[in-house]
């Protein structure tokens, strides 16, 4: 059985904030719908609100087999999220702000990793985010608030709730 299993902390963290939702949150929901939606709105009912950027998107629905799970994707997707963040002039900056903070630990990070950081750089206090990769977001730049377990009959994954360390 699936479990979800989160610090004490986490909603008093994230309460009236945005938490930005990574490719493997929507990919981990969509393996495993019941446990992952019931954890996702409950998140919802504590006044959070989940967002994503169109290039976590694009990850999670290209590859789908055809037309029939790619609408399912999408349609998951939609069901998931309250707003997509939009790219703009000051998150572009604030990539290439980022390029030049992680240095040479940058060279294999993901362009989609790259922007999640960058809205973070952006919304700094009022905006988390959630993913797997947790090496992906070093904690010189960005700060571990809260820390989610899903356990598997076959082992545990962590997520981390990431923040811009300011």
């Amino acid at each position: 059985m699936i479990k979800i299993v989160t610090s004490p902390d986490l909603i008093s963290v994230v309460r009236n904030k945005h938490i930005l939702l990574d490719t493997n949150v929507f990919i981990d929901c969509s393996l495993n719908p019941n446990v992952f939606i019931d954890f996702l709105n409950m998140l919802k009912n504590n006044q959070i609100t989940l967002t994503t950027i169109d290039l976590v998107l694009i990850e999670f629905l290209k590859g789908a087999s055809d037309i029939i799970k790619y609408n399912e994707k999408r349609d998951l997707a939609k069901k998931i999220t309250d707003h997509i963040i939009p790219i703009t002039k000051d998150i572009d900056e604030n990539a290439f702000f980022l390029i030049n903070k992680y240095g040479i630990n940058g060279k294999s990070l993901s362009v989609t990793d790259l922007y999640l950081g960058a809205c973070l750089l952006k919304f700094k206090k009022n905006i988390f985010l959630l993913t797997k990769n947790t090496t992906d977001f070093p904690q010189n730049i960005f700060e571990v608030r809260s820390i989610i377990n899903i356990t598997y009959p076959k082992g545990i994954h962590s997520y981390g709730i990431y923040q811009y360390f300011d």
